[in-house]
């Protein structure tokens, strides 16, 4: 279990949304990767998508993309496993 010492908060972008989030110290980077990612992912589906779909179904769409596949094209053709990867494969150990 994680103590309120071994914690720290810190700000992410994500889109168009600074959040704040409680994080175990030293994994910043990690979060903030993250955050790249999933804006990245958002920004494809609103060039894609915005004029004809709302945001609440751009978001939602973007959602079910990073959980039914969250190794994108490139990281797959270089052998990279994802952020996303890498933190399912923390939060199952």
């Amino acid at each position: 279990m994680v103590n309120n010492e071994q914690k720290t908060k810190i700000q992410l972008e994500v889109y168009d949304e600074l959040i704040e989030v409680n994080i175990i110290k030293g994994e910043e980077e990690k979060y903030q990767n993250a955050a790249r990612f999933v804006t990245e992912r958002i920004n494809t589906y609103v060039k894609l998508h915005c004029g004809w779909k709302t945001q609440h179904t751009i978001s939602l769409m973007t959602m079910l993309d990073i959980a039914l596949n969250p190794m994108s094209g490139n990281e797959c053709k270089k052998g990279h496993r994802s952020i996303w990867r890498k933190i399912i494969d923390y939060f199952k150990s």
